[in-house]
């Protein structure tokens, strides 16, 4: 186990949302992912970057049951002659979480965060997805896959008293596999590898409708090395006059006004993935390595400003940015360790759900910058685990002034040790602190405004499906304290509780899942 306004976003006041974040929401938690090559057909989850193995046709092969980033064991069945409805089947598959939670003083629990990218523990919110998938397979050469997902966003009635739910398409398309290549096209959750602990893909993750094919271009004969390379052009478009805007004109014919479209210009964006994996000896264990790029185009347009009625010439825009990462995983109970490093220029600088507030003189961000840098990583044994990781991320704006608070240095660590009781139960603590540095003067003092927070909590949990950190279902009782600095007080209006008190609680009840999604393995 799916491109992420972030966590901030639900907690901060407007003026002080990071532009380059998507809603949190609307990035549903996943592992860390496989990875698999385009051409696998399977939906089940494999080790990480491990390609799907081919099954000789007409034959149950052994069944290798995963979690997380690696195999969690394989289990060895004679192998079964397939019936025919077998070529041909509907799957079901789901991710959710669910919380209520309360702040100890009357009130609900409400997100701490206040960088990009903050620890999901109180912070991810109420989410769920439905996925309905047709599998195929045609002859030994050729196979299909048509995926549909539905996300339910919060709030949800209970909090609403409205019978409205607000619902989004994740995922609507088609795919299919000659041989070893794979072709898509659709509506499509396009990423790679998670943090679970931070609710985030740190190297690639798209959400456009568009197409994209891959392919393995080399395979050793032992099957201990392989490369894929995988491409993708997409386009999206936000209901925002930065990209789209209608105005009202006198109808050509008969009375009234029309709306016609003054502005429209989506973001188009083109990825490529090369990503070789090396098992040594050919076992489960070994290296992953990934080189990622992207380019971004935003076409010229024209904006009528509403309030003086006069058009206003938009400049095309552009971008790129180029990342890499590095994954080691033993291939045993869910242990990896991974680095990602990335870099972006111009309009990728921004993640393709937000929309600059600030630009150069000329109206474009070809100035603007993104640095980062994150690890994680997983260790169990049989009775003990710990989750962690961290990152550290530099973004500039694209106007010219030296003080914005569109240009912040900003940093998360994070690490969740679990201790299993029995075979269904286990507790988790998590400590983690984050901290933002934003380049305009702090009110209360010298040098530039810095708002940290440190939290602490404790996570009982019920796990049916056994013991591990990557197993799900997750039913737990929760209990969080955030630790607010004055720093991060000032970034609420004075009328906001937010501002006024120091220490949040947040305590709570909430279950998560996954499970059979093509999305979130």
């Amino acid at each position: 186990m799916l491109a992420a306004v972030t966590a901030l976003s639900t907690t901060l006041p407007a003026s002080a949302q990071p532009p380059p974040a998507a809603p949190a929401e609307a990035e549903p938690a996943s592992r860390t992912r496989t990875d698999a090559p385009l051409s696998s057909d399977t939906s089940a989850p494999t080790v990480p970057g491990a390609a799907a193995t081919a099954q000789e046709p007409g034959k149950v092969g052994p069944t290798e049951v995963t979690r997380g980033n690696d195999a969690m064991r394989t289990v060895k069945e004679a192998p079964q002659t397939a019936s025919p409805s077998s070529a041909r089947h509907f799957e079901f598959g789901s991710y959710g979480r669910v919380y209520a939670a309360s702040d100890f003083r009357g009130g609900l629990g409400r997100g701490t965060n206040v960088v990009a990218f903050g620890p999901r523990i109180v912070d991810e919110g109420s989410y769920a997805e439905l996925e309905l998938r047709r599998e195929d397979k045609f002859s030994d050469k050729v196979k299909s896959r048509i995926v549909a997902t539905l996300a339910l966003f919060p709030p949800f009635f209970h909090f609403s008293g409205k019978p409205t739910q607000a619902i989004g398409v994740r995922n609507l398309y088609a795919q299919g596999t000659y041989e070893k290549v794979t072709i898509w096209a659709g509506s499509r959750m396009y990423r790679g590898d998670d943090i679970y602990l931070l609710n985030w893909w740190p190297l690639d993750n798209q959400n456009t409708v568009g197409g994209g094919i891959g392919a393995p271009i080399y395979r050793s004969d032992d099957g201990s090395q392989e490369t894929i390379l995988q491409g993708h052009v997409g386009q999206q478009r936000l209901d925002n006059p930065y990209q789209f805007q209608q105005i009202p004109v006198v109808a050509p014919i008969g009375f009234g006004t029309v709306d016609v479209t003054k502005l429209d210009r989506p973001r188009t964006i083109e990825t490529f993935k090369l990503t070789h994996f090396v098992r040594p000896g050919g076992g489960p264990g070994g290296f992953k390595a990934v080189l990622y790029g992207e380019l971004h185009q935003l076409a010229a347009g024209v904006f009528r400003d509403p309030l003086t009625n006069v058009d206003r010439g938009l400049p095309n825009d552009s971008g790129w940015m180029l990342g890499s990462q590095l994954t080691y995983f033993t291939g045993k109970r869910d242990t990896y360790a991974s680095l990602v490093m990335r870099h972006a220029r111009g309009i990728a600088s921004y993640d393709p759900l937000a929309v600059p507030i600030t630009f150069a003189l000329d109206r474009t961000v070809g100035s603007a910058s993104e640095t980062q840098v994150a690890a994680s990583g997983n260790f169990e044994t049989d009775v003990f685990g710990v989750m962690a990781a961290g990152y550290v991320r530099f973004f500039r704006d694209g106007s010219p002034g030296e003080t914005s608070t569109q240009r912040y240095d900003e940093g998360t660590i994070v690490a969740r040790p679990s201790v299993f009781i029995g075979e269904h139960f286990g507790v988790s603590v998590e400590g983690s602190y984050q901290q933002r540095r934003i380049a305009i003067q702090n009110p209360n003092g010298d040098g530039p405004l810095t708002a940290s927070v440190f939290k602490a909590g404790v996570i009982p949990y019920f796990s049916p499906s056994g013991r591990g950190s990557f197993k799900r279902p997750q039913i737990r009782l929760l209990y969080v304290a955030s630790f607010r600095d004055s720093g991060t007080r000032g970034l609420y209006p004075i009328e906001d509780v937010f501002a006024q008190r120091s220490v949040e609680h947040f305590a709570g009840v909430g279950a998560e899942w996954w499970f059979n999604s093509s999305s979130y393995p």
